[in-house]
């Protein structure tokens, strides 16, 4: 497990804001013909949740290694949340067979996901969306 200071936390953060921060709040702004609209910078689960979500998937597949967080954005559907950015996370397993032969199996190389597990997303936006960190 790799846990990072508060320090590198805050790199990390303003790093992503620096490179990609403004190009995608300028894309929300345009996209929602609304000046000045940020995009989220980060999204928040709830212990409960990220703990029901392993435990669900653990129980539907004994198989379950791990987890991959990937980025999302919302379409038009979330009238609320339209055009920002969301990660979601699904269960992964090892990988087999010829992915195994390119890879030697650990935790840090993760494993495939599990598409039949369904994916875990709707995180609570910071306050404001735009909102570094630490909030």
């Amino acid at each position: 497990m790799k846990r990072i200071t508060k320090e590198e936390a805050i790199e990390l953060n303003q790093n992503f804001i620096n490179t990609k921060g403004n190009a995608l709040d300028e894309i929300v702004e345009k996209l929602n013909k609304k000046p000045k609209e940020k995009d989220a910078c980060s999204s928040w689960f709830s212990i409960e949740e990220l703990q029901s979500f392993i435990d669900d998937c653990k129980k539907a597949n004994t198989n379950v290694n791990g987890f991959r967080v990937y980025f999302g954005a919302y379409g038009k559907k979330d009238k609320t949340k339209k055009n920002l950015s969301t990660v979601f996370i699904v269960p992964t397993e090892a990988k087999v067979g010829a992915k195994q032969k390119e890879c030697i199996e650990s935790e840090e190389q993760g494993g495939t996901d599990i598409p039949d597990l369904g994916g875990l997303n709707n995180g609570h936006v910071g306050d404001p969306p735009s909102a570094q960190y630490p909030q």
